[in-house]
């Protein structure tokens, strides 16, 4: 605790020595103002509850210490809120927006919808990466991807532009897995209890979302894990092969890395693009400070929640090399995407 006050402490006095006008006028602007945190989901989720953090934690850091609220605003897998922000919020630095982790992957492949550049959209900092993953309900007794390759499977999700459609269908073309979607489920909540009810053989989630809203799950071993869609396996679910593992041929483990890449994004905190600098400086600060904040920390591990932050700066240069792969491989996902979204 007192390495995160007096790393808060270098901050402000960083803040004071280097630019005390920016700092007041930061200060005049946001003191009575409402910070607005967008979810692209509906409550319920793992977005949501990130969101939640940030307004309980980073806007209180903010100068003029000003009030901060969530709203959820699902629809198109994400791309309605991003749209949202990129071109309709305001360029000031009151709406801010946890988006969708594929937001990167859907403007590289050219996903119908998307209006915005994510390079010119203003990155505040990230929270957590994110580990998805495809699980089965235990009874199913499909423990394994490979046993997917002999028999169609039934698996909840949500719409065709979404990853938990997107990941497994990828998979399908690429290493011959038989998943079968059913659609129209809200949340990763939802698509679980879904599981759990018997209407589908498994789902899409994530482990956070696993560890906060099903425990139990975990604890008694009520569910089997496929595949994680990271880049290498997580040690908390070592025995199960992360999504690069699945293919052997160079342009196919591309394909998966992809995917894979979507985690790096994770839950990350952004605005509108335009924002005047001097306020950008003050919104990074706040993050910087909420990262290693005793309370925040302690909500952190109470909720048993993803967490590994980078800064504004350091996601900003994370997301422009993101994509940095051979032509063929883009084309080809794309190929599969389309594919996926005109079922």
């Amino acid at each position: 605790m007192g390495g995160a006050m007096m790393f808060r402490g270098v901050l402000a006095i960083a803040a004071v020595a280097a630019a005390p006008l920016a700092a007041q006028a930061a200060d005049q602007f946001f003191k009575g103002r409402t910070i607005n945190i967008v979810v692209p989901a509906d409550p319920g989720g793992s977005y949501d509850l990130y969101a939640r953090l940030v307004a309980t934690h980073m806007v209180k850091l903010l100068p003029g210490a000003p009030t901060g609220i969530v709203q959820n605003m699902p629809g198109a897998g994400g791309l309605r809120a991003i749209n949202h922000l990129y071109s309709l919020a305001p360029k000031d630095g009151t709406v801010l927006q946890i988006p969708v982790q594929d937001i990167a992957l859907s403007e590289a492949l050219g996903r119908d919808g998307v209006d915005f550049k994510v390079a010119n959209l203003t990155w505040i900092g990230r929270i957590a990466p994110s580990v998805d993953l495809q699980i089965t309900w235990g009874d199913k007794k499909i423990r394994s991807i490979d046993e997917v390759k002999k028999r169609e499977i039934t698996i909840a999700a949500t719409g065709p532009n979404s990853p938990t459609s997107l990941n497994p269908m990828v998979l399908n073309a690429v290493i011959g897995t038989k998943f079968k979607l059913i659609s129209g489920y809200k949340s990763n909540a939802e698509m679980s209890a879904a599981m759990e009810r018997g209407e589908t053989d498994g789902a899409f989630a994530t482990w956070s979302t696993m560890k906060t809203a099903f425990p139990g799950w975990i604890r008694e071993r009520k569910i089997d894990y496929l595949v994680v869609y990271t880049a290498e396996r997580i040690p908390e679910l070592a025995d199960v092969p992360a999504v690069t593992e699945l293919a052997d041929g160079k342009i196919e483990k591309q394909i998966l890395a992809l995917l894979a890449s979507t985690g790096t994004l994770g839950r990350s905190l952004v605005t509108a693009p335009g924002v005047d600098p001097a306020r950008v400086a003050e919104l990074r600060g706040a993050f910087d400070a909420m990262v290693v904040d005793a309370a925040f920390l302690a909500d952190v591990k109470r909720l048993n929640i993803e967490f590994g932050p980078l800064s504004g700066a350091d996601t900003q240069k994370a997301i422009s090399g993101m994509f940095d792969v051979e032509p063929g491989v883009i084309a080809r996902t794309r190929e599969i995407v389309q594919t996926v979204i005109k079922r």
